[in-house]
């Protein structure tokens, strides 16, 4: 009786352990993929911004031309 009360609890350690162990691989992964989204999300703010400072200087040169030949 008390053999089978221990082989019970070495199984359960046993389930237990391999559970945390699931649940730490699964962690990883979930953050390595945040790690990647936001990675993606940082780039296409750039890309915006990047895009939005192009533009600001095409106007700016634009104008100061403008100004340049009216004068």
């Amino acid at each position: 009786m008390h053999e089978q009360q221990d082989m019970v609890k070495a199984l359960k350690a046993k389930m237990l352990l391999a559970d945390v162990l699931y649940e730490q691989e699964a962690q990883k992964a979930l953050k390595e993929r945040k790690l990647v989204q936001e990675k993606q999300i940082e780039k296409h703010w750039e890309e915006i911004e990047i895009e939005k400072m192009k533009e600001y200087d095409e106007k700016m040169r634009a104008k100061l031309e403008e100004e340049y030949k009216v004068k």
